[in-house]
């Protein structure tokens, strides 16, 4: 997720300033130096989203509920494992695309979703069998 958000945001900059438009119309060697930009920001906000996701799994004081019981990582431990995660994934995605079988990112992507879709079936099949969405659960079905 910090490769796709920070590629978005690149490419949406490159409206914005002019220097990455130059680049973005440079031909190849833009295209590059516009990539090697994209992974730095991917490793940014995949810093700020564990340790976001650090504080929010971590026991909150009372009266407030507890996500993690018993939080064994510290912070830096989270922050270093999932910001490695993320850097592997982008690096497994470019290895697929730089050997031609297609876009990495985007097969990665829908490898995930492939992956998510029978139990996505048999959530909804038991949805509809409970009839989890009372009278309107045909019309959620249908939707």
């Amino acid at each position: 997720m910090p490769y796709i958000t920070s590629s978005i945001i690149l490419q949406l900059m490159t409206v914005v300033f002019p220097y990455l438009e130059r680049l973005q119309k440079e031909g190849e060697l833009g295209r590059r130096k516009i990539t090697q930009y994209t992974r730095y920001l991917t490793i940014v906000l995949s810093i700020i989203q564990s340790s976001r996701l650090h504080r929010r799994c971590n026991p909150l004081p009372a009266p407030t509920p507890v996500h993690v019981y018993h939080p064994g990582w510290d912070l830096r431990d989270t922050i270093l494992t999932l910001t490695t995660g993320s850097a592997f994934i982008m690096w497994l995605g470019e290895q697929i695309s730089e050997r031609g079988i297609g876009n990495g990112m985007s097969l990665i992507i829908f490898v995930g979703i492939v992956v998510g879709l029978p139990r996505a079936v048999v959530d909804l099949y038991e949805k509809a069998k409970t009839q989890a969405w009372g009278p309107f659960t045909p019309l959620a079905l249908i939707l």
